[in-house]
């Protein structure tokens, strides 16, 4: 029963976050938002995304030679890629998708892969943090104004509960799990080799081969990012002249609301956020609901087009031989 709960919630609460979103709009204006859309920005979008994925494909590649395990960067794309479509159908599944991928593709045992995603997720985040904090300096007015629009009561003691509640857990799970019963289940033997394995592949990070190049294809993929966003606004009359800061904004704001909110696909959550930050910069509710439909619209079905290509590129990858020892790529 909770885990159906578990897997029906991401659901409805995209359901009841794009019902509230796009109350007040109707069909035709979406419509219309379309057909009045500039093409020519959205086939620059669709460039910047497959660069963006690229990049991103090629910065695990990176991660996988520091682990011993050659990957070009084509097999690990099409594996991140798979994991893309996973997650549209659901939340937190990607990561495990293609670390389940990319062990068929070329051999690499999934707790090391899962470590090397975790190493990489530590470093979005933190990347994350530096977005949103550039985005509260460019746009500090708007940005309280923004918060201020949720009406946040006393979030210093929000996060005080949350970090208290955190560590009670923790604290209860460690306690279950040195129990001598717990310690000498079969379970916890396959466990512990797991997290070790998890472990080697987040350590390895420190062995990179080219530590420059994971660092700068890490900003690449932030900076591709806020592009996509900025020919996104550029393809609407009803944004086009928004300044660049908007799409930081939006970038900030999408990113809180995905990882506050996880829905399929963002669903609902960039919806809800995405329109309420778009009216700090002009935009009548509805209408920056329009923008925010079409702008997620275009981007999931450029997303889902893409990874859709990758999983049927994957049987052609699965017959190959792979050499799991990192070799120079041409």
């Amino acid at each position: 029963m909770s885990r159906t709960i578990k897997q029906f919630l991401p659901i409805l609460l995209a359901i009841g976050l794009l019902g509230y979103a796009i109350k007040d709009i109707s069909l035709t204006e979406l419509v219309t938002q379309f057909s009045r859309a500039d093409y020519r920005w959205i086939a620059l979008f669709t460039v910047a995304t497959l660069t963006s994925y690229i990049v991103r494909g090629k910065r695990w590649q990176q991660a996988l030679l520091a682990l011993g395990y050659y990957s070009t960067t084509f097999r690990a794309t099409i594996a991140m890629q798979s994991g893309s479509i996973a997650s549209m159908i659901v939340p937190g599944s990607g990561e495990l998708t293609r670390c389940a991928t990319i062990g068929r593709t070329d051999a690499v045992p999934m707790a090391h892969s899962v470590g090397s995603v975790v190493a990489e997720r530590v470093l979005d985040v933190l990347m994350l943090c530096i977005v949103i904090l550039l985005a509260f300096v460019l746009e500090l007015s708007r940005m309280q104004e923004y918060l201020r629009s949720f009406r946040l009561m006393k979030p210093g003691l929000t996060a005080a509960v949350l970090l208290i509640s955190s560590l009670v857990v923790g604290y209860i799970v460690y306690r279950i799990w040195r129990l001598p019963i717990v310690q000498k289940h079969p379970l916890s033997s396959r466990i512990k080799g797991f997290g070790q394995g998890v472990s080697e592949g987040f350590m390895a990070i420190r062995q990179l081969p080219s530590p420059l190049l994971f660092i700068g294809l890490t900003l690449a993929s932030q900076v591709l990012a806020w592009l996509t966003i900025v020919l996104l606004l550029r393809s609407l009359e009803s944004t086009n002249t928004l300044p660049a800061t908007a799409a930081l904004t939006i970038l900030a704001v999408s990113s809180i609301g995905g990882l506050a909110v996880p829905t399929q696909g963002g669903i609902g959550t960039y919806h809800f956020f995405v329109s309420r930050a778009l009216v700090l910069y002009g935009l009548a509710l509805p209408e920056a609901v329009v923008a925010a439909t079409f702008m997620h619209a275009v981007s999931l079905g450029v997303n889902l087009i893409l990874s859709s290509i990758s999983f049927l590129v994957i049987p052609f990858l699965v017959n190959r031989k792979n050499n799991p020892q990192p070799v120079t790529e041409s």
